[in-house]
């Protein structure tokens, strides 16, 4: 095994440019950290559950990638341009998840302080995407 570190996989990279900087809104805004889980084992909620370090009676939900996103691709009539440009932001982040990986899901595990993992196969088949934390009271 080499010292050097290996560059990040094409689809990683191209996640992480998309993402970064970005905070997800919530009661505490959190930054979107890419992973790459090279694991062949398909992605339960227990598995996601036991890769976070989560108890496992922690609650799992499964959602659609557009409902995670449509809330912050969404325009309002009082939005001004710093607004705009946050959700087109989002609306291109959502668009190279769609791109870039194969049935992409959000997980969301717990309550209150919310693990949200977004994940999905990249083209070489390792499970690749996005962790925040959302804290919905």
């Amino acid at each position: 095994m080499s010292d050097e570190l290996s560059p990040p996989l094409p689809s990683l990279a191209t996640i992480m440019t998309a993402a970064d900087d970005l905070m997800v809104p919530s009661e505490q805004d959190a930054p979107l950290l890419p992973f790459h889980w090279p694991d062949d084992e398909p992605l339960t909620p227990a598995t996601l559950g036991a890769l976070l370090g989560l108890a496992p009676e922690t609650p799992v939900e499964q959602r659609e990638l557009e409902a995670f996103f449509g809330p912050l691709t969404r325009t309002r009539p009082w939005h001004g341009p710093a607004d705009h440009a946050l959700t087109e932001r989002f609306a291109r982040l959502h668009a190279t998840l769609q791109a870039t990986l194969t049935d992409p899901v959000v997980y969301r595990l717990g309550t209150i302080e919310i693990q949200v993992v977004i994940v999905g196969r990249d083209a070489s088949g390792a499970l690749v995407g996005l962790h925040t934390t959302v804290v919905e009271t």
